[in-house]
């Protein structure tokens, strides 16, 4: 993947606001206000790391308005968020972890994670559900 020179390193934080803001989007676009209630932060942190994530070309963002994830923004979130959902389903349908702490466990996990152990839990998961449909 190319990436452009002014592209700033991913952070566990960028990943964190760009899976929040996939989960709030809609057609209306995203109002600062809900992502800082996902996220239990103030709306001004929240402004910061808008002006960041526009700078690197993961979101548009109108002057007192709205923001939206750019199509990158939108592949990078959705990438993170598989990453979070498959680790969740790893963690509580595969070790048995509950599910509560499997959710923080998978938060904290999908920062650190290599795409290669994260395909791989995914095929994994993939022929778990597959047996289990032959199965029934």
């Amino acid at each position: 993947m190319m990436r452009s020179s002014h592209i700033g390193k991913m952070t566990p934080s960028k990943e964190d606001y760009l899976k929040v803001m996939l989960e709030l989007s809609d057609d209306a676009g995203i109002h600062s206000s809900d992502i800082a209630n996902a996220l239990g932060i103030s709306r001004a942190s929240v402004s910061c790391m808008m002006n960041v994530l526009k700078d690197e070309g993961y979101v548009t963002k109108e002057k007192y308005g709205t923001v939206t994830l750019t199509e990158n923004g939108r592949n990078v979130a959705a990438n993170i968020k598989r990453r979070y959902d498959s680790l969740k389903a790893f963690l509580n349908n595969v070790l048995g972890v509950e599910a509560a702490t499997a959710a923080r466990d998978a938060c904290r996990i999908e920062h650190l994670i290599s795409p290669e152990t994260a395909d791989k839990i995914d095929q994994q998961l993939e022929k778990m559900y597959e047996l289990q449909k032959r199965h029934f």
